[in-house]
């Protein structure tokens, strides 16, 4: 007569012991980035527009985007700023400049954080005209996958993240406005960062 109520109990206890070494396993992913970095990233365009293929790739590397017939479309000197405040949470302050075609620049500064909750990894970046959240996932090597999927207005973007004692390589393609997320990606980005 009691046993369902019991049998509940112990399912819930046993999903919040599995969330808990989920969040666990996860203390410290982000600690790689904790410091200030700069470089550059760059948005590329494909100059044949969107293909059979590659359909939103998984696989990325510098050789990938090398082999692709791309142009620049904007480079960003870049400069970030990592401070880990616990194991789960980090803040981010981001300078962005953007060389204008008159030649100026624009200075754009925003900040975020990346936090693990519920065993799940989030980046929230609030710049100046959007706030941006993407849904993360870590690999072996240093390596954080972000990605999002907002149809309406289309916003489909995946970044490959990979820092080491000195560098911080993005490397990452995007779907926004009337693209069509069923072809190749119109828009790509490679951003290389040095730790100062």
């Amino acid at each position: 007569m009691h046993r369902f109520p019991l049998l509940l109990l112990c399912i819930a206890l046993l999903c919040a012991c599995q969330a808990q070494q989920k969040q666990q396993a996860l203390a410290h992913v982000f600690q790689p980035l904790d410091g200030r970095w700069k470089g550059v990233f760059t948005v590329y365009t494909d100059t044949l527009g969107q293909r059979e293929a590659p359909v939103q790739p998984r696989e990325l590397s510098l050789e990938l985007l090398q082999s692709l017939p791309l142009k620049v479309s904007q480079r960003i000197e870049v400069e970030q700023v990592y401070t880990s405040e616990t194991p789960f949470f980090q803040r981010v302050h981001i300078t962005d400049t953007y060389l204008l075609p008159d030649g100026s620049r624009q200075v754009v500064e925003s900040s975020g954080y990346n936090e693990v909750k519920r065993g799940k990894l989030i980046c929230v970046v609030n710049k100046p005209d959007e706030k941006v959240v993407h849904q993360g996932s870590s690999l072996p090597g240093n390596v954080i996958v972000w990605e999002r999927n907002l149809r309406s207005p289309t916003k489909i973007e995946y970044f490959y993240e990979q820092v080491d004692q000195q560098h911080y390589t993005i490397i990452g393609w995007g779907y926004y406005g009337q693209d069509n997320p069923n072809l190749s990606p119109r828009t790509w980005f490679y951003g290389q960062y040095t730790r100062q």
